[in-house]
């Protein structure tokens, strides 16, 4: 049975996620929308450009998935 996938969540677009380099550990701060187009960027902290997989994404939202907003029913009173 597999079980459900994680996805690039809009809710996420706007909120700041985070993400280390894996080379020297620098964490850049992003919103989801970013992390959604980008492939690839310049660490600030060692200046190694450094890619950004689609693999990586699902695991930075997967991260951050707490901070996410439930989608609203349509058609019912809460």
């Amino acid at each position: 049975m597999r079980s459900a996938a994680m996805s690039l969540t809009p809710s996420l677009f706007s909120v700041g996620l985070t993400f280390q380099c894996p080379q020297c550990n620098f964490t850049v701060i992003k919103n989801g929308s970013w992390f959604q187009v980008v492939s690839h960027y310049r660490c600030d902290g060692c200046g190694r450009e450094i890619r950004i997989t689609y693999p990586d994404k699902i695991a930075i939202f997967q991260k951050h998935a707490h901070l996410a907003t439930p989608p609203r029913e349509h058609g019912r009173d809460v």
